[in-house]
Parts: C-alpha cells; structure tokens; sequence
C-alpha cells in the first residue's frame, strides 16, 4: 500500500502542547481535510482505534496547521 503524505509539514512549526494519553502524533498537514481523511482511514483499516486533527495557527499571518493524533486502545 503506497501512502500519500501530500501536505506534510517538516517547517520549524512548534510542536503542539504534549502529546495526549496514550496519543500518538502522526503527521502535520496544511490541509484539514486531507488530516481527517487519513485519520479516517486509519481507523477504519485498524492501524488505529480513534483521531482528531488538532487545528493551531501560530500568529496571525502564519497559516493554519492540522496535527493528526491517534489512539490505540
């Protein structure tokens, strides 16, 4: 299975605040639906039990960010 990461962020963003319980991040992506979309798959095929893309916007003219985190459970 080839897995495209379209949108994948490796720019000096901040991390987000520390990872939730038991979470896990699994990517940074421009694009939220993109972040749902692959959260979504990966629920659904098992490699996952839940996700949320978190949305953060580091200032004001700085574009918006979708931190993908998993759980397994």
């Amino acid at each position: 299975m080839t897995l495209a990461l379209g949108g994948l962020v490796g720019i000096g963003a901040t991390p987000a605040a520390a990872d939730p319980p038991g979470g896990t991040l699994r990517g940074v992506y421009y694009d939220g639906q993109f972040c749902n979309s692959y959260g979504s798959e990966g629920a659904q095929t098992g490699q996952w039990s839940w996700y949320y893309c978190e949305y953060r916007q580091y200032g004001p003219n700085a574009p918006g960010l979708y931190f993908l985190w998993t759980f397994t459970y």
